[in-house]
């Protein structure tokens, strides 16, 4: 009967709609620039199912201009990338998103907001701003915007094509960038991503 069902909790809905959903959240990074230290905002997108991640831009002002046009390009992302399909967008309550919601529910996005003072509801998002901070940002001095935007986006072709997680079976969210040749006597390289910040290794033919 109806009124015996339990309401659906907030880790059943994740673990049900995984493949359609993306959460979204900003962060802050402080920059070098001509005029002094200054707080550069990152929005970004992660793809639970798969653990794509998509670095949208930075700024050091978040309008609502510049957060509508984030929202229209992010629109243009998942209709050139149908295979992580966008049916649910999870992000705070963040006044400054709410043009993003306007924008996206005109395109079917339903939007899921998380509970007041309750980050492990965007755990995806959480994880992986900290997994930029530790392995990227804590380790370099960042000149400027364009120097933040450039690292960033770097930093997304290896967590998307070479790094491997433990959450989806310590598989790569878009799969291995250089596969392995099937050729004897081949070789193991090291190709090296921001100077040497971060590292993966693959198989080359050494003919």
């Amino acid at each position: 009967p109806s009124g015996t069902r339990k309401k659906t909790t907030w880790s059943q809905f994740i673990r049900s709609h995984m493949d359609v959903t993306w959460a979204c959240d900003y962060f802050t990074e402080t920059v070098i620039t001509i005029a002094g230290p200054m707080t550069c905002y990152v929005l970004f997108f992660i793809h639970l199912g798969t653990r794509r991640l998509h670095i949208a831009d930075c700024t050091y002002n978040p309008n609502s201009q510049w957060v509508a046009q984030q929202a229209r390009n992010f629109s243009y992302f998942i209709g050139d990338n149908p295979q992580q399909q966008c049916k649910y967008l999870i992000h705070d309550n963040d006044t400054s998103l709410k043009m993003l919601d306007s924008i996206l529910e005109c395109d079917g996005i339903k939007i899921v907001k998380t509970s007041l003072q309750s980050p492990m509801q965007n755990a995806f998002a959480e994880r992986a701003v900290r997994e930029i901070r530790e392995e990227v940002l804590e380790h370099l001095i960042i000149c400027g915007r364009h120097h933040l935007y450039h690292v960033l986006k770097e930093f997304e072709d290896y967590h998307n094509y070479f790094r491997p997680h433990q959450g989806i079976g310590n598989k790569i969210p878009l799969g291995y960038k250089y596969p392995k040749e099937a050729a004897p006597f081949n070789k193991i390289e090291c190709e090296e991503i921001l100077g040497g910040l971060l590292k993966h290794y693959h198989v080359r033919n050494a003919a």
